[in-house]
């Protein structure tokens, strides 16, 4: 059987979801495409606490085996601006 194909911000609205329902979701934890409300996104932002790369990395995973996204997005992560790893952090403190 063949996956659906779904747009872009469909493909956005389905991970949201997803990310809503799974058990180590947050407050505050979503994604987004960029630029937001294209149909031809360069790539996907997941906003949240620390960790929360690694979540929507999954959540994507998910989604992707259960349709296809036409156009595509990448499958590469882009920071949310504003957020610092935590090995910025740490080598800020040490200054």
């Amino acid at each position: 059987m063949d996956k659906p194909t779904v747009s872009p911000r469909r493909f956005v609205e389905l991970m949201n979801e997803r990310l809503c329902k799974h058990p180590l979701y947050r407050e505050g934890m979503h994604v987004y495409a960029i630029p937001p409300h294209s149909e031809h996104p360069r790539s996907l932002v997941c906003v949240g606490p620390r960790g929360t790369e690694g979540i929507c990395a999954t959540i994507e995973n998910i989604v992707r085996g259960e349709c296809d996204v036409f156009p595509d997005i990448p499958q590469e992560w882009h920071r949310h601006p504003g957020m610092e790893s935590h090995s910025q952090t740490a080598s800020r403190s040490h200054r």
